[in-house]
């Protein structure tokens, strides 16, 4: 069994959340886990507007990525870990590159040491090189479309080929018959907060994925929603129904 999670955006992220997941994958102790991309948020070096009150320091982030990276690998200390590099990621990269060029070449700024990795034991992916197991293409994704499944159907026509990614932060599953066969792609939705200050009531979803391979290649892909701080997984329940929020829109009449 593989675990599946994407765009977690500490320190925008759902706490409940990401504990439920840590709680699931230390009790099921997956084979594998994917994390596919955007664990970080890096709002500090973003080309976006900044508000001063919310801007995160970049090393409390990447303490807080860490802090949970070290939680993952106790929680599945056996499984094969691999991190893929998320647009949110890459804005390390970037401004290196464009505000600190003198710097961008020391391997003590690459995330890969600033996060840990060897001591932990995770596999790292470039942004530009999704990664196949099996018949099923992994990646953090590059398309956002207006309704779920939709950025899944165009990763899809990206690839030619079953996918699963990030990004989108929906839940979503695709599907296309030829007369070559059946092809999936899954977008698996995000454990980030669900109401972030920079825009109201997004079309988002918390959620993660579970795969299954075979040793021929074959798999399964089964989306997990979590609602309302709770999800069943195989017939049992993890998590508790939090209060429903108050309704967001004001009513001024």
């Amino acid at each position: 069994m593989s675990v599946v999670v994407a765009d977690v955006h500490f320190n925008a992220h759902d706490p409940d959340a990401v504990k439920l997941v840590l709680r699931f994958i230390r009790e099921q102790r997956p084979g594998r886990v994917h994390i596919l991309g955007d664990a970080i948020d890096a709002q500090s070096i973003s080309r976006y507007d900044k508000d001063p009150a919310r801007t995160a320091n970049l090393q409390d982030e990447l303490d807080s990525v860490r802090d949970w990276l070290t939680e993952l690998r106790d929680a599945a200390p056996k499984a094969q870990i691999i991190y893929s590099e998320g647009n949110h990621e890459f804005r390390l990269k970037k401004y290196l590159r464009s505000e600190a060029k003198g710097l961008a070449g020391l391997r003590s700024l690459a995330l890969e040491e600033l996060l840990d990795f060897k001591r932990l034991r995770l596999h790292w992916q470039p942004q530009d090189r999704p990664y196949r197991i099996g018949h099923l293409l992994f990646t953090h994704g590059q398309y956002v479309s207006r309704w779920s499944a939709m950025s899944a159907k165009r990763h899809y026509e990206q690839y030619g080929c079953c996918v699963i990614h990030g990004h989108s932060h929906r839940l979503g599953a695709f599907y296309h018959t030829d007369v070559t066969g059946t092809i999936g792609a899954w977008e698996v939705g995000c454990l980030s907060t669900l109401n972030p200050d920079y825009v109201t009531a997004p079309d988002w979803q918390n959620g993660f994925a579970v795969v299954n391979h075979s040793n021929n290649g074959c798999f399964s892909v089964e989306l997990v929603a979590i609602i309302q701080n709770q999800f069943w997984f195989r017939g049992c329940q993890f998590g508790k129904q939090r209060a429903i929020p108050a309704n967001i829109v004001e009513d001024l009449t």
